[in-house]
């Protein structure tokens, strides 16, 4: 409760906390796929659930927070798009058990510990065949963005092995220039994975 009380008065607190913008990485390497189901893990305002929906996904937004989802739920209303607004814990929510062609986790921070249990869960909720895609600041951005705690942060090298069962496709760091007149830039963390395809009736691997 207090973890939602505090990213609700985050929200409350300005017309729009973050970018609009969909994930530069994300429209790259989803753009390819055809649509399917799409879960957005810790979507906030709905970037890349909008994009999403708005390129023929059905998605499903998963926040905390009331006051983000209610951005997300009133701007696929305006334009008739497929997202559905959940609030519920990101873990809680893994915890049903569906299942998805695509799990998007963009710049969510949580602790080592708390990250590998998400992550396992994540991967549970990719279908075969689907795919997995997560960013976030990595530990070079220390004290430019994200988190102030470096555990928090994100190495190619911590996220190698982390998303057991999927194929990685693609673990490397992007650097980019923030927003607005400094040009600062920023380096993220960038990891596309793969289930394998469910095999016909009657073969084994």
């Amino acid at each position: 409760m207090e973890h939602q009380e505090n990213w609700d008065q985050r929200y409350a607190a300005v017309g729009r906390l973050f970018s609009s913008h969909p994930d530069i990485a994300m429209v790259e390497l989803v753009t390819p796929l055809p649509p399917g189901r799409a879960l957005d893990l810790g979507a906030g305002e709905g970037r890349n659930s909008l994009w999403l929906a708005r390129h023929g996904w059905t998605v499903t937004a998963v926040d905390a927070s009331s006051v983000a989802l209610d951005r997300v739920g009133a701007a696929a209303a305006a334009e008739g798009l497929s997202v559905s607004p959940v609030q519920a814990d990101i873990g809680d929510f893994l915890r049903r058990g569906d299942s998805f062609d695509l799990v998007v986790i963009a710049n969510i921070h949580p602790s080592p510990e708390e990250r590998a249990v998400l992550l396992r869960a994540a991967v549970g909720a990719v279908r075969p065949g689907g795919h997995l895609f997560l960013v976030g600041h990595h530990v070079d951005s220390l004290g430019r963005v994200g988190p102030l705690d470096a555990a928090r942060l994100y190495t190619e090298e911590g996220l190698g092995g982390a998303l057991p069962g999927l194929r990685t496709l693609l673990l490397e760091r992007r650097e980019r220039t923030l927003g607005g007149d400094t040009g600062e830039s920023v380096v993220d963390v960038v990891l596309w994975a793969a289930a394998p395809e469910a095999l016909p009736p009657g073969r084994s691997a």
